[in-house]
């Protein structure tokens, strides 16, 4: 650069004193006009016309200005290699840390995060019932007291680029105590005494214990680089009803309440869940304090499931959505009002032909048995819908939920024809829309005096929902503290008759009488600290169900006790 600056300055001074000597040579020899243009190459070597000459001045300033822009240029250059050095130094140092115990990695710029997921919960149940029973009751008298493995989640969660994120989680639980090898569509149970033998294990029976979980719980990939937006795609578990915006981490009681489970399992909700999702919450979006979310899926069936698939079969196929508004919070009581819907596109169908059917069943509210005390048997339907409403919020330690429930199915024709009933020209054409009702109201008081937390806005089914409450004092014997303390309790009444009165025709088809279970349900929590706690529920179960001449034929109450120990990061 400097032997540069010599000639380039050697160069102007040699211009200068060429300048000059042509205004003297002018004056001299004024009256001499035949010099030709091409007599004169040093105003051709000039980067300027000749009416509009440069000082020695302007040209110095002129090479300054150009030796300022390369060295900022060079100055730039440097800078850019330092901080290129920096982010690579940055993305190679790694950064780790417990997060709610939940070991987590992340990139030193922290566009890159990889958590550990591990969830835990054994549960043990004893039922107590009545040894006797009316004759010709077909109920089940003895359900199974015991232990199962609930859940066992093991996964990983994080993002990748800052705007995806990522979850893969496993489950080595399950539901129902495991498989009930000894009933099959053919075997016949037991006589009841002063009766007739009963029904098979078969749809429409009581149905066994044994569907258990699938392996694959979760695997979705979500995109988050629109404000405000999430788009998930995989293995989901769509945002849907009042409890299915808490994680099963987070329940109040140890399991959701039965129209829950009822909506889960029909209209395609729940974990497992093949589907695509997407979702949108802001808040403070029509005043200060308000949150307002909704969020829409596209499901099919549950991993581990290989029903509709094969040669002339098709996958069932639903469509639900979930809007909220938390209309008042102070930041730390929350009041919100909800609404679920839901349809059922394609109930499937199997492999070679045959239309599948919708059905809904459900157990009293514990796991430790399977069996489905309540249950509308297979109904011929390809389409079916339902609503939701719920109210819930807290009032510092206390908290309040309610919600109601319509299901409805389209029925087919089935067997019936024109002659008996116009609307039957085809089997498959629908006869009538059998629907089932389902409520329930909960509450808790937090006794230590901790808030259950609200969750605004989530990736997954936890958005707009609330949570379990943060112990301020973990136990501990050595600090005399003994974490936190909830007292609960929860009705919940769902009624699967339809008709009951009503009989087969050759122009109509019969009543259904799927039972009527209603749950007073009585608990206590504690929560040892952030990852460990303890479920006390004690349900008080009422069942009303028989046939169409014998209504209460199959009616019973009886008592629950369930414990749960839990770990959850």
């Amino acid at each position: 650069m400097k032997m540069g600056k010599v000639a380039l300055m050697s160069g102007v001074a040699a211009i200068a004193m060429t300048m000059g000597t042509q205004a003297a040579d002018k004056a001299a020899h004024k009256a001499d006009n035949t010099i030709s243009a091409a007599d004169h190459p040093l105003v051709l070597a000039q980067n300027f016309s000749q009416s509009a000459t440069m000082s020695n001045a302007e040209l110095a300033a002129r090479v300054q200005a150009l030796e300022d822009a390369r060295a900022a240029q060079a100055d730039r250059a440097a800078s850019d290699r330092t901080r290129l050095s920096t982010l690579e130094q940055g993305y190679n140092s790694a950064v780790w840390a417990f997060d709610n115990g939940r070991p987590t990695f992340a990139s030193g710029d922290g566009r890159f995060t990889l958590a550990l997921r591990a969830r835990m919960q054994a549960d043990f149940a004893g039922f107590s019932q009545d040894s006797t029973h009316p004759a010709g009751f077909a109920g089940p008298s003895d359900l199974s007291s015991g232990a199962v493995m609930r859940r066992a989640y093991l996964g990983i969660e994080g993002k990748v680029y800052n705007d995806f994120a990522y979850e893969f989680r496993l489950n080595l639980g399950g539901s129902d105590g495991g498989t009930n090898a000894t009933c099959t569509s053919t075997t016949t149970l037991a006589t009841p005494s002063g009766g007739t033998a009963t029904s098979t294990c078969a749809i429409g029976a009581i149905a066994p214990a044994g569907e258990g979980d699938p392996l694959l719980n979760k695997m979705v990939i979500t995109y988050t680089g629109i404000p405000n937006w999430h788009f998930n795609v995989g293995v989901i578990e769509p945002s849907f009803m009042m409890e299915g915006t808490t994680s099963s981490a987070n329940l109040v009681y140890m399991e959701r309440p039965d129209l829950e489970n009822i909506a889960a399992d029909s209209f395609g909700a729940g974990d497992s869940r093949r589907g695509i999702e997407v979702g949108w919450n802001k808040t403070d979006a029509l005043w200060a304090g308000d949150n307002i979310a909704f969020d829409v899926a596209f499901t099919g069936g549950k991993t581990g499931s290989a029903a509709g698939h094969g040669n002339g079969g098709d996958e069932q196929t639903q469509i639900l959505g979930r809007a909220v508004d938390r209309f008042w919070s102070d930041g730390i009581s929350n009041l919100q009002v909800g609404v679920s819907l839901a349809s059922v596109l394609n109930s499937g169908t199997n492999a070679g032909g045959g239309s599948t059917a919708l059905r809904f069943r459900e157990r009293p509210e514990i796991r430790v048995d399977g069996t489905r005390l309540i249950d509308t048997g297979n109904i011929a339907a390809k389409t079916g819908d339902m609503i939701a409403f719920d109210i819930e919020g807290n009032w510092q330690n206390f908290y309040l939920g309610a919600e109601w429930a319509r299901f409805s199915m389209d029925r087919q024709c089935g067997t019936i024809q024109v002659a008996s009933n116009a609307a039957c020209g085809a089997s498959s054409n629908v006869i009538d829309h059998p629907y089932f009702t389902g409520w329930t109201i909960e509450g808790s008081w937090i006794i230590t005096g901790e808030t259950r937390t609200y969750t605004p806005a989530g990736l997954a089914e936890t958005q707009a929902g609330f949570g379990a409450p943060v112990p301020s004092r973990p136990f501990s014997l050595a600090g005399e503290s003994w974490g936190t303390w909830e007292l609960t309790a929860r009705y919940s009444d769902t009624d699967l008759n339809w008709h009951t009165n009503q009989t087969a025709t050759t122009a109509q088809l019969a009543g259904i009488l799927g039972g009527r279970q209603r749950i007073m349900a009585l608990g206590v929590n504690w929560y040892l600290n952030r990852n460990v706690r303890v479920i006390l529920d004690d349900n008080i179960v009422q069942i009303s169900k028989g046939t169409a001449a014998l209504p209460d034929r199959d009616s019973q109450d009886f008592n629950v006790v369930g414990l749960r120990v839990q770990f959850a990061n």
